[in-house]
Parts: structure tokens; sequence; C-alpha cells
């Protein structure tokens, strides 16, 4: 622009003093060197405007750059985290003032660039520096975004991050972040501890209730047959007292089968408890034979059937074969049968059915013992199992019970690896169906039923059947 500046100021010269040669190569000489002049001042001019100009514009970027500066370290300063920047060759690029702090790095150390030497101070400090340190040097180099929570040898917990430093696509270094949590730590442990403490507690409350309502329902238990057994004995005595009164034979064995009834049940509440604990100190054992499950099932069923069908409650009994051996202790898994035909008898009225089927498939026997009586509420399925609970608490109920006779056959199928499950719809009924494991002893002996053991059974229905009026 300042060349064509200048051929313009000569073309002037030329057109206004061409005319006269002489005058004319003055003039000429003269606009030259004017022309020369006024382009050197006007180059002059406009480098001095360009130096301002750059000189302006770096004062402003230089201005721009230091005030970012100091916004990014008043931010990393202003984080609740130590931060600390490194290159791929771990150079400290940037820290803030909380990583130095918070690692108890001295002064003279603040100042170099390696990183590697503050590692070497910071796993002094650790309990598990061997592993921190491995972690370290595991992330370098990696894409991925590392988490390790360390722990300090003063009681402080660290939480560490890792994440890569990306620059234009390529990793050119790690951004480190610090958190201490040990008062987070101390706050979830504390809560723990509160939960846990609040879970005993209200264990210990339930326990409690449990207790208070086992010992008042065994304190009625007990007191019930008592008061007819002494109302009984007085009667008998005021008879005997008066000689003038004769002793009718029927009135007496009526009597007497009443007592020995209430005596059934004192003997049944205690026989369960003192079985129930014998189990908890593991004193029972199982006394395994190959037992055909068919005449177990048989023979409980023909000893309580008459007492069953006395109740005016029809009993069905049905089984897939004629024979299904197992090995299981025949006594124990009798006592659980005869414990839920006892339950099925007292809630099922006059008119009503139990029935009672044995089946197997998939390697497990089932037993099921289903009745049509006044089934249990949801809300209660869950308790029934357990010792001591009852559906009915109430001391008007209309059967009684202290509560131990599920617990205890639950307790039982469990020792033979089995389980035990109840399905019931309130107002129609319930069924229980036992599970057990098919499979037989190595010996070839198999249990045969002998007539003092069916002499026992028949006791046994005595005294498990002697709630049930």
């Amino acid at each position: 622009m300042l060349f064509i500046l200048t051929i313009s100021v000569l073309f002037l010269f030329l057109l206004v003093y061409g005319g006269n040669n002489t005058a004319s190569f003055y003039q000429i000489s003269k606009g030259v060197v004017w022309a020369v002049v006024i382009t050197f001042f006007l180059i002059l001019l406009m480098v001095r405007a360009i130096v301002s100009i750059n000189t302006s514009r770096r004062k402003d970027a230089e201005e721009f750059l230091s005030n970012s500066e100091k916004i990014l370290r008043a931010a990393l300063n202003a984080t609740d985290n130590g931060i600390l920047v490194v290159d791929n060759n771990r150079q400290i690029l940037e820290a803030n003032e909380l990583y130095f702090k918070m690692w108890d790095i001295p002064w003279d150390k603040c100042s170099t660039n390696s990183e590697i030497d503050n590692a070497g101070l910071i796993k002094k400090q650790l309990m598990d520096s061997d592993a921190f340190g491995e972690w370290v040097d595991s992330v370098y180099g990696t894409p991925a975004t590392g988490h390790y929570i360390t722990h300090l040898m003063d009681g402080r917990v660290m939480d560490v991050f890792s994440t890569p430093l990306v620059d234009e696509g390529n990793i050119a270094g790690r951004v480190w972040s610090f958190r201490d949590i040990s008062e987070r730590k101390q706050n979830e442990e504390l809560k723990s501890k509160t939960d846990e403490s609040m879970k005993l507690v209200r264990e210990t409350l339930e326990y409690d209730k449990v207790k208070t309502e086992f010992f008042a329902n065994i304190s009625h238990e007990i007191k019930t047959p008592l008061n007819i057994i002494i109302g009984i004995l007085q009667l008998f005595e005021l008879n005997l007292g008066n000689k003038n009164v004769e002793l009718d034979f029927d009135k007496l064995t009526k009597y007497t089968g009443i007592m020995r009834k209430n005596c059934f049940r004192l003997l049944r509440m205690l026989n369960n408890l003192i079985y129930i604990t014998e189990i908890d100190s593991g004193f029972i054992e199982l006394h395994l034979q190959n037992n055909d499950l068919v005449q177990i099932i048989n023979d409980i069923i023909l000893a309580a059937g008459k007492f069953i069908e006395d109740k005016g409650v029809q009993l069905n009994v049905s089984t897939d074969s004629d024979s299904l051996e197992i090995a299981c202790d025949g006594d124990k898994i009798g006592r659980v049968l005869l414990n839920l035909l006892s339950n099925a008898l007292k809630f099922t009225g006059e008119g009503g059915m139990i029935n009672v089927s044995l089946s197997n498939r998939d390697g497990f026997a089932y037993i099921s013992v289903k009745d049509t009586g006044i089934g249990i509420p949801d809300e209660m399925k869950g308790i029934i199992f357990q010792r001591f609970r009852q559906v009915d608490k109430s001391f008007t109920r209309r059967c009684e019970g202290s509560g131990i006779g599920l617990s205890l056959a639950k307790s039982l199928v469990e020792m033979h690896n089995g389980s035990i499950e109840v399905k019931s719809e309130y107002g129609k009924g319930s069924e229980f169906i036992i599970k057990l494991p098919i499979w037989q002893m190595d010996s070839d002996e198999t249990a045969a039923a002998s007539e003092q053991a069916a002499d026992e059974r028949i006791d046994r229905i005595n005294v498990e059947f002697s709630d049930i009026y």
C-alpha cells in the first residue's frame, strides 16, 4: 500500500511540472524526495500503531492468563479435596495447599517437582503402604479412573481417586484427588453400632415379650389341669368323708378318667419342654434305620383313627405306593405326624375332614396333613413354627396348648435334613407338608414294628391328644 502511495505522489508531480524539462527535472527530484519522506513517515506511523496494538494485546493476554491462574489456584484451594496433577513422568504440574497439608509434607519438599518423592513420604504414613504403592503404579498409563480407600497409622481414612489427564485425545498425566473420610467412616461405624444395638434392644424386647407370654401360657396350662385334679380329689374326699354315701362306680370311672387325661396333659407339656431343651443342648440324636413310611403312617392312623372319628371328624389316608422305604428315625417321624394330627383335630369341628397323604417325587418324600378347620390368618403364618408362639393367645381360646409342638416338629424334621411348610386359607383349613430326602442306609436291616412299639404309640396318642376335649 505504501508503494502505491509513493507512485501516486510521483505521478502528480509529473503531471504538474512535466512541461518544462529543466524545471521538470528539478521539480521531479524534489517530488521524489518528498514522496520518500512522506512514505517513511507513514511507515513509522504504521509501525508504531502496530507495535502499540500488539503490546496492548500482549498485556491483555498476560493479564487474562494471570487472572485465570489466580482463579484456578483459588478453585483448587477452595475444594475440600487435596489435588495433585502430574504428567506421565510423574512430575508435579499443579497441587493445592490442602494436598501438602493433609499429608504433612514439609515446606522444603513442597517445591520439589517429583511426585515420587512425595509418594515416599505418603507411604510412610499408611498401614497398607505396599498395597497402595502397587495400586498407584498400576493406574499410570491407563485410561481408567481408579479408586482406593487407605487407612493411615494415625487412624485417619483417606479416599483416593485418580483420573487420566487428557490433552487432545492423549493421556498427558493423572489428576489425583484425596479426601479425608475419617469422620464419615466414624459416623458410619457409629450408625452401624447404633443399628446393631437397636436390633439387640428390639430382639431383647421381643424375647421378653415372648418369655412373658410363655410363662403366662405355661401358668395357665399348669393351673387348669391341676385345678381339675384338685377339684376331683376334693370331691373324692367329700364322698369318702360321708360314710352314708356310696361311691358310684361309673362316676368313679368318669372322674378318674378326667384326672388321668389332665395328668397326661401335664405330662405332655413337660415332655415337650424337656425334649426341646435336649434338642437345643444337642442331647437328642437320630436313631436312623431303613423305615417304611407307609407303615409308620398306617400305624399312627390305626392308633389315632378311633379317637379322631369319635370326635365326629372324618379321617382319610392315601399313598402313592404300598411301600416307601427311607432312612429315618421312625419314632421321631411318628411324633411329628402325631403332633400335626393333634393340631388338625383341635381346629377342625365336628363334621370336618382330615386327609393324610404320602407321595414321592424328585428324590423326596412328601407327607401332607390337610384339614378343613378354621385355617390360619396370613399374618400368623410366619410365627406358628416359632417357639412358644400361638395364633390364639387368649386364655379363653377354644384349644389348649403351650405353643411348643410345631416348633418341636420343625426341629425334628430339620434333623432329618428335611423341611416343613404350611399352606392355609383363613376359614377354609390348613395343610402342613413335610419334605424328607429319600435315601437308604447301607445296612440291609429294616426296622420292624413290635407290640411294645404299638403300645407306646397308644400311650403317646393319649398324651398327645390330652388337651382335646
